[in-house]
């Protein structure tokens, strides 16, 4: 090979050389933009938040319920519906109250009163009756009445007539609309259940060794501010909420099948990635390869060019 050739020999293997360790680069910088993309997609991974099963213990309910007697206006059966422990160690009680009370309970009729021989007489379905003057219980009925439909709804000083129908139900009937021989209202007195919600802002509660709510040694009347005294125990029942617990689980299963939806698509990806990465490593490694291959025939060269120029120095010398 003449020297000529071995120089434009020696100069294209050179170029060769460095386009292929410019490619080399390339697919380096590749490969790491592949692996911080895998890297990316493993973070994503490791902050999926894993669903969790529903536990049933946290579905039990723990209700609490005490009595209360021999107090004036406050016995009954108490449901403690929520509560709360005040600064000052007391509790606030937030209860359902069960008792039973005297209601008068309203009929309106249009007519039927009638004047007979200075006699007020009623009578319906059920029979005839004689009305007879109230006069000890009047005023212990309008409050009654006032009690229960509003205060106006008869005047304090009221009087009333009253009969026994056949069921032996006392009815009072106003003497205005007795008197008025028109439409009239009878009210029965009658001892009814009743229930409503009572809120007892300072309450004396104790605990068991398992941290339950065990007995009430006293509370604050919120009506009238003043210490109702009394003791009673707390009766802890639980209760299961099948509902709560089944509704619990739907969305735990909904979420658990997004979950493994999310990891099969990070994985997908992951290995898509990896499969770019594994050809772009043949190629380096091909690039590997066709390095040393230039980097021999380049030192082949470059010792015949060496020899050439040695030579023809020689010649001339």
């Amino acid at each position: 090979m003449g020297l000529a050739a071995s120089q434009a020999r020696f100069l294209g293997i050179t170029a060769r050389k460095s386009n292929i360790e410019y490619e080399g680069q390339q697919v380096n910088q590749q490969r790491t933009a592949l692996a911080e993309e895998v890297n990316s997609l493993y973070n994503k991974l490791l902050s999926l938040e894993l669903p969790v099963a529903p536990d049933t213990t946290d579905y039990y309910e723990t209700n609490y319920s005490f009595e209360i007697t021999n107090t004036e206006g406050n016995d009954g059966s108490y449901i403690i519906k929520s509560y709360y422990q005040n600064d000052d160690g007391t509790y606030y009680l937030n209860t359902e109250r069960t008792y039973n009370k005297n209601v008068a309970v309203g009929t309106q009729y249009q007519s039927g009163i009638t004047l007979e021989s200075d006699t007020y007489k009623f009578s319906d379905t059920s029979g005839s009756y004689t009305l007879t003057a109230d006069a000890q219980n009047s005023a212990a009925i309008a409050e009654l009445i006032n009690k229960t439909y509003g205060d106006g709804t008869v005047s304090e000083d009221e009087k009333f007539y009253y009969y026994q129908d056949s069921d032996g139900l006392t009815h009072y009937i106003p003497a205005s609309q007795v008197e008025a021989l028109g439409s009239f209202s009878s009210y029965i007195s009658t001892n009814k259940e009743v229930t409503e919600n009572v809120a007892f802002p300072s309450a004396t509660v104790t605990f068991d060794a398992n941290n339950r709510m065990s007995g009430i040694t006293g509370a604050v009347d919120p009506a009238t501010g003043e210490t109702i005294s009394f003791t009673s125990e707390v009766d802890a029942t639980r209760t299961y909420d099948t509902e709560g617990y089944d509704a619990a689980l739907r969305d735990y299963t909904m979420s658990r099948d997004e979950y493994d939806k999310m990891v099969a698509d990070l994985n997908a990806q992951t290995e898509s990635l990896q499969q770019e990465d594994k050809i772009l490593e043949l190629r380096l490694n091909q690039i590997d390869t066709e390095q040393n291959t230039l980097q021999t025939e380049l030192e082949a060269v470059k010792k015949v060019l060496d020899e050439n120029i040695e030579n023809t120095f020689k010649t001339f010398a």
